[in-house]
């Protein structure tokens, strides 16, 4: 194969040599030399390739404190004109290897592209006029040799392809589009021909062109209408080229990284062709987010992953019907169950033993703090070479638990002795009150309260039902209070109930209400005084703040 020849354009050299008699803050990383390239190559093939570089002299100091230089360029940059004559413009960037390539429809664009380099050029020298001259024109013949550069650089090139000639399918504005969007479109005067460049002559059919007329090929909403199963690496293809942002104020999502290419092909290789077409015909942007993020949870380098061969059976347990968009997919493959993959088993061992040693300590420990409570001479301490000890160590932890175990059965124990001693003053307290209750009943039933009102005391939970009845109140739910507490009515000569009392024990009067639970003064008016005066003078005595008091007197005997 023969090799290339090229030769110089351009070749513009200039050096500051005073930097490194400077200090050592003054030299490191100081720009002491500038250099501005562009060779013309000759391919194997007869085409010719323009490479521009510029590159600048960067000076360092050594821990030795010697000081040394080295020439490195941000970027390479080339321009050439490919078998299907087109014009492409390729530049490298050197500190993170990425290359980006772009098609060329301007002379601006060439001319920006050399002035844009030229520029930096002249500004360094500009701010180091001491630069002495090694190769190429004097500093004021420097725009006139860029200059004549770009006119050779149209003769090794040639006449830059028209846009509207090429692409006569397509508008201006896709210019700025990857590639990937118009290069289907290059050359071809119907949507039958954009359809052949897509799938090949003999994948082509007639629907395949009305698809392609119909959509944008940024989607991969025409992959639908392929025949078979659509290849797996064309969709990832397609999402990795295509921009998946909907509008101008938009960021563009982030490329997918290999691993997400790794996980993303993993999951369309299971999906099933039914299920794959329904993912088709949805927008390029949300099937790509979606199954990007079904990706970052399979193809993990290091810990957990899942396993993807239960897939294919997932979905058939499933129904292939209810998969119904990536979405659906995406949960399937959350729900599958997940492995562990060790890259470093030894390493792995290793943790694992010192996890075990460092809950060996903290079960010595805790050891140690139990017996202290034990009495003296029942258990042994332990240091660390005695702990170790298999034998020693299942007895210690079977102590432990033996004590844990008593001193439960003693809390339970002294638990049962207070539930029992407060069921026996539970019940001694309500034989008391029991007792109380029948004799204060005796003595207030049918007694005078008030001239024409008597007391009648309820007997029954019947009783306390008719009397709340009568008088619209809650009195019938305290029928499980009866015989512990006295509840009382005060009657009017014809035997209607005008008042409800409640007496306990410990509080007497408790409640003395009327018809709607309205105080003693809204239902007898002077006459509920009365009452509670003969009440008192039966050494009944009153709650300080006893519900239907208002507007009345307190007796003496209060509680």
């Amino acid at each position: 194969m023969p090799e290339r020849t090229e030769h110089a354009l351009l070749y513009i050299k200039y050096v500051d040599d005073g930097l490194a008699e400077q200090g050592v803050v003054a030299v490191e990383g100081a720009i002491s030399g500038i250099s501005l390239r562009i060779l013309a190559r000759a391919l194997p093939d007869g085409r010719t390739s323009v490479a521009v570089s510029l590159y600048r002299r960067v000076h360092r100091m050594r821990a030795s404190g010697k000081a040394f230089h080295y020439w490195t360029s941000e970027k390479l940059t080339s321009m050439a004109r490919t078998k299907k004559d087109l014009v492409v413009l390729r530049e490298i960037d050197r500190r993170t290897g990425k290359s980006t390539t772009r098609h060329v429809f301007s002379e601006a664009l060439v001319e920006s592209w050399i002035h844009g380099l030229s520029w930096r050029l002249r500004e360094w020298m500009h701010s180091n006029p001491q630069a002495r001259r090694l190769e190429g024109p004097a500093p004021e013949e420097v725009d006139n040799a860029v200059n004549e550069a770009i006119a050779a650089i149209r003769e090794h090139i040639g006449e830059l392809p028209k846009w509207n000639d090429r692409f006569p399918l397509l508008k201006d504005d896709r210019q700025d589009r990857q590639a990937s969007a118009y290069l289907p479109y290059l050359d071809a005067h119907d949507h039958a021909q954009v359809a052949k460049n897509l799938f090949g002559v003999r994948a082509y059919r007639r629907p395949l062109a009305r698809e392609a007329e119909r959509l944008d090929t940024s989607t991969l909403n025409w992959f639908a209408m392929f025949r078979g199963l659509v290849p797996v690496d064309w969709l990832i293809d397609a999402m990795r080229a295509t921009q998946t942002a909907s509008g101008h104020n938009l960021m563009p999502q982030p490329s997918l990284t290999s691993l997400q290419q790794r996980g993303i092909r993993s999951i369309l290789r299971r999906t099933p062709q039914p299920v794959l077409r329904r993912i088709l015909k949805e927008p390029v942007h949300q099937a790509r987010c979606t199954l990007a993020d079904a990706a970052d949870c399979t193809a993990h380098r290091l810990a957990v992953t899942r396993d993807l061969d239960l897939l294919p059976e997932i979905i058939a347990a499933r129904g292939q019907r209810r998969v119904r968009s990536s979405r659906d997919l995406e949960h399937l493959v959350r729900d599958l169950p997940a492995i562990q993959r060790w890259h470093n088993p030894r390493g792995q061992t290793s943790v694992r033993v010192v996890l075990e040693e460092i809950h060996a300590l903290r079960e010595m420990e805790a050891y140690n703090r139990e017996i202290r409570l034990f009495p003296e001479g029942t258990a042994q301490v332990a240091d660390w070479d005695l702990w170790k000890d298999e034998a020693f160590r299942v007895q210690a932890l079977g102590l432990i638990e033996d004590r844990r175990r008593e001193l439960m059965v003693a809390r339970d124990r002294e638990r049962h002795e207070r539930e029992e001693a407060r069921r026996l003053e539970r019940i001694v307290s309500q034989a008391q009150r029991h007792q109380w209750a029948l004799q204060t009943a005796e003595l207030l039933d049918g007694r005078e309260a008030a001239p024409g009102l008597n007391l009648v005391v309820a007997r029954d939970a019947e009783t306390l039902s008719r009397w709340g009845a009568m008088l619209n109140n809650c009195i019938g739910g305290y029928a499980r209070e009866l015989e512990l507490d006295v509840f009382a009515a005060v009657c009017d000569a014809d035997g209607d109930v005008r008042l409800n009392l409640q007496i306990t024990q410990s509080h007497g009067v408790e409640q003395i209400l009327g018809k709607y639970n309205r105080d003693a003064v809204r239902e007898l008016g002077e006459a509920a005084q009365q009452v509670v005066d003969g009440l008192d003078a039966m050494e009944v005595s009153f709650r300080s703040d006893a519900l239907g008091m208002g507007g009345l007197r307190l007796p003496q005997k209060t509680h």
